[in-house]
C-alpha cells in the first residue's frame, strides 16, 4: 500500500489547517492556496508506532532464531550501550541501522572575551540512518495525492458515495466511508463529515465508540 501523507500549514499539526467542508461543490477553491507554497509542508498521516518485540511475537513476525525473552534482553543491552556512550558526548553506531547522536540545545553569551554557554541542555537525540537502509527505504511508493485534500468533493458526490454504501448493507461504519472516499481524507475529516450528516436529519447514529455505525433517518 502506498505511503500516504498530508499538507499542512508550517507551524501546525497534520490535522490543522486543512480546508473546511462546506458541503457545497466549490472547484477546488478550499484548498490551500499555491501561492503559499513556500509556507507548506509535507507530513506523513498519522504515523503508527510498531514496538519491535510485540511485532516478532505477533501473527506476522519476521523469521528468526530468537525467542522473545532473548531479543528483549539484547534490546536492553542496546540501551544501556547507548546510554553509556551518550553519557560521555559519544554518538552510537548500530551496524545496518544508523547512527544516534545527542542534539544540545542552549545560548551563547561573551565573558571577558570568551565564548560560554548559556542554559545548554540535551535536547533530544539525532539519527542518521544507515546508507543501505536508507537505500531500501527510498524505493517505497508514494501516494502522489495527500491523504485528506479531497475536501472539494460536492454534494453530488458525497451522495452518491452514501448511495453506494446503503445499498451494500442496511448499516455503515467510519471506516466504510473512509474506504469508500478511497482513503484520501482523513480520520477526522471522516468523522466531520458524518456528524454533518446526522445535524442534517440524513443519517441516525447508533452506538459508542468501535461499536457506532450509521443508518439512513
Amino acid at each position: 500500500m502506498p505511503i500516504r501523507f498530508s499538507i499542512a500549514r508550517r507551524g501546525v499539526l497534520p490535522t490543522e489547517g486543512q480546508p473546511e467542508n462546506t458541503g457545497e461543490a466549490t472547484g477546488g477553491e478550499n484548498r490551500l492556496h499555491l501561492s503559499e507554497a513556500k509556507n507548506l509542508r509535507v507530513l506523513l498521516e498519522s504515523p503508527q508506532t510498531t514496538d519491535v518485540i510485540d511485532f516478532q511475537t505477533g501473527s506476522s513476525r519476521l523469521p528468526s532464531v530468537l525467542p522473545k525473552a532473548e531479543l528483549t534482553a539484547a534490546l536492553s543491552i542496546l540501551q544501556r550501550v547507548m546510554v553509556h556512550e551518550f553519557e560521555k558526548g559519544n554518538a552510537v553506531a548500530l551496524p545496518g541501522i544508523g547512527t544516534f547522536r545527542l542534539s544540545l540545545k542552549g545560548g551563547v553569551e561573551v565573558k571577558d572575551g570568551s565564548c560560554h554557554g548559556k542554559d545548554v541542555r540535551i535536547d533530544s537525540i539525532l539519527f542518521r540512518p544507515d546508507g543501505e537502509l536508507l537505500k531500501e527505504v527510498r524505493r517505497f511508493e508514494v501516494n502522489q495525492v495527500p491523504y485528506g485534500w479531497k475536501w472539494d468533493a460536492g454534494e453530488p458526490e458525497v451522495a452518491t458515495r452514501l448511495a453506494e454504501l446503503f445499498a451494500a448493507g442496511t448499516y455503515i461504519t467510519h471506516r466504510d466511508v473512509s474506504v469508500a472516499f478511497g482513503q484520501t481524507l482523513t480520520r477526522s475529516r471522516v468523522t466531520s463529515l458524518l456528524q454533518r450528516l446526522v445535524r442534517e436529519g440524513r443519517l441516525i447514529r447508533e452506538g459508542k465508540g468501535a461499536q457506532t455505525r450509521y443508518r439512513l433517518a
